[in-house]
């Protein structure tokens, strides 16, 4: 069984492209946490646990 070729350079820019969008979205949530009631973010917590 031959060892299928893994190209790092490619790995590498998956793991930024990840990380920035991961960094992203962070962003993305905390605005929408500090512009959203606590009763509504809570409350959706809640759904998400349950």
């Amino acid at each position: 069984m031959k060892t299928p070729h893994i190209d790092l350079g490619e790995l590498k820019k998956l793991k930024e492209e990840n990380f920035k969008d991961r960094l992203a979205f962070i962003d993305k949530y905390t605005e929408w946490l500090k512009k959203t009631s606590n009763r509504k973010w809570s409350s959706q917590q809640k759904e998400l646990i349950e």
